[in-house]
């Protein structure tokens, strides 16, 4: 009996289609999962730097305001402006990055379900991938706490702001409570980014391990 070129074909065409359909959709590796919510992800960290450099000139304009508010002939609301026009686009960074922080933590889950169902990995990988998500997690809820304290901190100076504007007939006793509470709200703040930060090198070092695991094979 011949077998044609045709039939051939046609039988290993039926074999792949077979195959295909038993071992269901292609899967991704675990690291390329992953760095996709790394990738997603990295606006937070331009959004933080942009509020860093706010930060940085706006204490050189709260210092300012400070000394030049002690002296009664100073006009002071040009730099008052100037403050609160910081003060809102920080509130904005703030806002966005909060978003994004809420968007890629949802995806979170989607992962964990997606890494459960891969059988391509190595258990070694899969368990140090769920740690990684584990250390995210962590990183978004620590997150959470930053964006209250920093509101918070916003508010405090804006109030203090407020103050000292020439139209609320700045009082001297209230304005310096106003300057111990925004003191004490920064110090605040203080105490939580250093842990947010602590909780972004935990991420990025099992990151990097996960990404060596991926390489080794």
């Amino acid at each position: 009996m011949r077998i044609t070129r045709q039939k051939i074909i046609f039988g290993v065409s039926i074999l792949l289609l077979l195959l295909l359909s038993g071992c269901g959709d292609p899967q991704e590796p675990a690291a390329n999962q992953v760095n996709r919510l790394v990738q997603g992800g990295q606006q937070i960290d331009q959004s933080l730097k942009a509020m860093t450099k706010y930060e940085q000139e706006d204490m050189e304009l709260y210092k300012s305001i400070l000394s030049k508010g002690k002296s009664k002939n100073s006009n002071i609301e040009p730099l008052l402006d100037q403050a609160e026009a910081h003060i809102k686009e920080r509130r904005e960074l703030l806002q966005q990055t909060g978003k994004v922080m809420q968007e890629t933590a949802e995806k979170t889950e989607e992962l964990r379900h997606s890494l459960k169902e891969l059988t391509i990995e190595k258990q070694e990988t899969l368990a140090h991938a769920g740690k990684v998500l584990d250390q995210y997690e962590a990183r978004a809820n620590t997150f959470e706490l930053f964006v209250a304290s920093y509101e918070s901190s916003l508010d405090a100076e804006e109030q203090l702001y407020g103050l000292m504007r020439a139209k609320a007939k700045p009082n001297l006793v209230k304005i310096k409570r106003a300057i111990r509470t925004r003191n004490e709200e920064y110090a605040k703040l203080a105490e939580v980014r250093k842990q947010f930060n602590l909780q972004t090198q935990a991420f990025n070092a099992a990151h990097a391990q996960l990404v060596k695991l991926d390489q080794a094979g």
